[in-house]
């Protein structure tokens, strides 16, 4: 029985309808939370040197995703944990919610030959981008995990 059950449970993490454990150490999450919790206030981000960057993202039934807004000078082959290439906000009514973070490598400049990694997670390929991207739900917890792309607990796109 004890198989059977540990079957069911890989099968379903790996067609992934149940979300699996977190990479990374609460304290690593904790380190970006401090280090991005000045940038909910946009223009605090703004500042900062990110910019609204690409249309707000969400796949109606799955989740949204956000609108972004990139530190573009920062996106290259290296990776800083406590200063993320990209924001993600959810649009709302009253203004932006920052909900996520998400670290992007442009294809063109990673040339090992394993995809990037952060927080134990490997970066997905994004060939419509041309970016390696991992995202990370600190600001609202995502039912599909923590490094999912789309979280159903994000309103979609106006």
């Amino acid at each position: 029985m004890k198989r059977i059950v540990v079957a069911a449970v890989a099968a379903l993490l790996s067609a992934g309808m149940l979300a699996a454990p977190a990479a990374g150490s609460q304290a690593q999450f904790a380190s970006v939370r401090q280090a991005t919790a000045p940038l909910h206030v946009v223009s605090k981000a703004e500042a900062a040197g990110y910019e609204k960057f690409l249309p707000c993202f969400d796949l109606p039934g799955v989740g949204g995703m956000g609108q972004h807004f990139a530190d573009i000078a920062s996106i290259d082959d290296t990776i800083e944990a406590d200063h993320p290439e990209v924001l993600v906000y959810e649009p709302a009514p009253s203004g932006y919610r920052l909900v996520a973070v998400e670290y992007v490598i442009p294809q063109v400049d990673w040339t090992a030959t394993e995809a990037p990694e952060l927080f134990g997670e490997h970066f997905h390929r994004n060939d419509t981008l041309g970016i390696w991207a991992l995202h990370v739900w600190i600001w609202r917890p995502n039912p599909g995990g923590i490094h999912a792309d789309f979280n159903p607990a994000v309103s979609d796109c106006p």
